[in-house]
């Protein structure tokens, strides 16, 4: 078994409730955590969004809701994910 990361780069869309829609550059990535369980997802949104904010994050493959965990020293959100994962790993879709 690989324990690299497996992730996503590029442009998403934001959606928080209440805002319209905004895009924006991320970056996630995803792996199997032992203690938890499961695989989970994190990552950073470059969006200047306050912690605790709920938001769901669309990628060319799909949508999946985020937590605000923190806003970095440039003032990115980071992200923890509350859902499967927005972009495909292989631990749960299988090779291919």
């Amino acid at each position: 078994m690989d324990d690299a990361p497996e992730g996503f780069e590029g442009d998403v869309t934001v959606t928080v409730d209440g805002e319209p829609p905004r895009t924006a550059s991320a970056v996630f990535a995803a792996r199997f955590e032992p203690l938890a369980g499961h695989v989970v997802w994190t990552g950073r949104v470059r969006l200047e969004l306050p912690p605790g904010a709920v938001l769901t994050i669309t990628t060319p493959h799909g949508s999946a809701r985020a937590e605000v965990v923190e806003r970095d020293v440039w003032g990115n959100a980071r992200v923890r994910g509350l859902e499967r994962p927005p972009f495909p790993v292989e631990l749960l879709d299988g090779a291919g």
